[in-house]
């Protein structure tokens, strides 16, 4: 079996990254490496690490932040195994994750290789992403684009992420970048050539909307046009447009920024191809109480998905 690196990033969470450690070594697949990379001076997480005992784990201490992705990337730089996997430290994998994506990887081209997502929030629990990649559409316009209503139906979260050493030799994490995990992918895609593949089985459990410090930065609207504008020349007008009114644009009017709803607005017409799915929620950011937008998303996903009473054991 192969060696496979597993790497969480963390700060200041020793009882959630407790839960994420022990779902790694519990994994089927038991030829691996755990490289926990705490991000900065934390005396309580390296005491909670070291009460695990597993010859396999090892400890990295940054002296200062680097960011989650400064993190992952000092994780890989220590890293001894043929294949990487990330794992954030409020999250968990389901006992057979490493096991069916390495599986899975067997007899393709090399690449990023994911899977589903069991999400769950304070207020249901739900499964994604809605669609698989196909790797024909662009993997921008999968993630960005809005198929409805209520978003698009691509999703990929780094918890999910697998792929062979030599892949994130060619590629690292952007430290500077707000949305490193996004763009991680689109250059993955789009400069290197990779193809990003999928699972189809719920592999991994993502904690979401809980009220807790976190080692990934909230984004303010303007880094993330700022953002947008930098990848430009790697994203399809469509998904442009996609982001800038459904990212930036939710953001934006979430903190009550109205003098940008003209400029988002004559930015997505500019520069990307907006469809009615674009304008109408964008629309709709600026005009519905947020509280109100959120019951409506509820409603949404428990009548059209059928997810929300999800047996949770495993």
């Amino acid at each position: 079996m192969p060696l496979i690196s597993v790497v969480i990033p963390t700060l200041y969470r020793p009882y959630l990254l407790l839960r994420a450690i022990d779902s790694v070594l519990r994994q089927t697949h038991q030829d691996l490496e755990l490289v926990v990379v705490i991000d900065g001076p934390d005396p309580d997480t390296v005491t909670a690490v070291r009460s695990v005992d597993d010859p396999r784990i090892r400890v990295i201490v940054n002296p200062h932040s680097l960011t989650a992705a400064g993190a992952r990337n000092v994780g890989v730089d220590h890293a001894m195994g043929e294949w990487i996997a990330f794992l954030d430290d409020d999250d968990e994998w389901l006992p057979r994750k490493l096991e069916r994506q390495i599986a899975f990887a067997v007899g393709r081209p090399p690449g990023l290789v994911s899977c589903l997502s069991r999400i769950v929030t304070p207020t249901g629990t739900y499964v994604r992403p809605k669609k698989i990649y196909d790797n024909v559409a662009p993997i921008d316009e999968y993630l960005f684009d809005r198929h409805s209503w209520f978003g698009g139906s691509g999703f990929i979260q780094t918890s999910s992420y697998l792929l062979p050493r030599r892949l994130f030799n060619e590629l690292r994490f952007n430290v500077h970048s707000p949305h490193d995990d996004w763009e991680f992918l689109l250059r993955l895609s789009k400069d290197v050539g990779a193809r990003i593949e999928t699972v189809p089985e719920i592999l991994v459990v993502l904690y979401f909307e809980e009220q807790r410090a976190s080692l990934t930065r909230s984004t303010a609207w303007p880094a993330s046009l700022t953002w947008l504008e930098s990848i430009r020349p790697i994203v399809t007008p469509r998904a442009y447009s996609g982001f800038c009114l459904g990212v930036v644009g939710s953001r934006a009017a979430r903190d009550g920024a109205y003098r940008a709803f003209p400029d988002l607005l004559a930015r997505a017409f500019r520069s990307g191809m907006p469809r009615l799915w674009h304008i109408l929620p964008f629309l709709a950011f600026w005009l519905t109480p947020q509280r109100l937008r959120r019951q409506l998303r509820r409603l949404f996903q428990d009548r059209t998905s059928g997810l929300k009473n999800l047996d949770l054991d495993y």
